[in-house]
């Protein structure tokens, strides 16, 4: 059953896949950050309308479960005329990473804004008063002040939610994409084993996962420092 793993073409296929899970994950989290700041910012806003369209944000997609979400975006816009004929179809909409991509953002830019509107609660009101007493405007106090302690203050479970991606970027394998799960089941079915193509996708997890966790436990330190 097991002797699949030894053979080097298994470890070769499933690290081709290394690279494409690295940047879903990677771009995934830099835009989700990117849009999940700006929903932090409107949910935190004085305005009200604001308010309403980050919290719409935020609950519509923490409510909607990623692969659904992937299978919207993947089967669901080719049957939008205005996606179809757009654009946008033929450089972004046609490409499943892409697709991927967008999912993943949206999906992690409603949970990085709750951790965000979070640590920006966390800035108390002495803070605040104090860069209004240096001449600062509200928004370059929350420019330099209180995003900076916000984000230094949500680096761990900013961290955690890192881990979720990895390990959710799995589901990209869904809608075609050639990350590791789905490089570890095309041997499943070309030598019908069905566990030593998955064994050694999970090891590649642990070990990535491992090293997050390291690197982890050195920003903990440092800001407990």
């Amino acid at each position: 059953m097991f002797d699949l793993l030894l053979h080097s073409e298994l470890w070769m296929a499933v690290a081709r896949g290394i690279p494409v899970t690295v940047a879903l994950t990677t771009l995934a989290m830099i835009f989700g950050l990117a849009i999940g700041t700006l929903v932090a910012v409107l949910v935190n806003s004085h305005n009200l309308l604001s308010r309403c369209i980050g919290e719409v944000f935020v609950f519509s997609f923490r409510a909607i479960p990623l692969l659904t979400l992937l299978y919207f975006l993947y089967y669901g816009l080719p049957y939008i005329d205005v996606i179809r004929r757009g654009p946008l179809w033929e450089v972004f909409f046609r490409e499943s990473f892409a697709i991927a991509v967008l999912g993943f953002s949206l999906s992690n830019a409603a949970y990085l804004a709750e951790v965000l509107r979070s640590g920006i609660k966390s800035v108390t009101r002495g803070q605040r008063e104090a860069c209004m007493a240096i001449g600062m405007s509200e928004w370059m106090a929350l420019r330099r002040v209180v995003l900076p302690i916000a984000f230094r203050n949500s680096v761990m479970t900013i961290g955690n939610e890192l881990v979720f991606t990895l390990k959710a970027t799995s589901l990209a394998s869904a809608i075609a994409v050639s990350d590791v799960l789905s490089r570890a089941r095309a041997y499943e079915k070309i030598f019908s084993d069905n566990v030593s193509p998955y064994l050694a996708a999970a090891v590649f997890y642990l070990l990535v996962v491992g090293f997050i966790d390291l690197t982890l436990a050195q920003v903990r330190r440092r800001v407990a420092m």
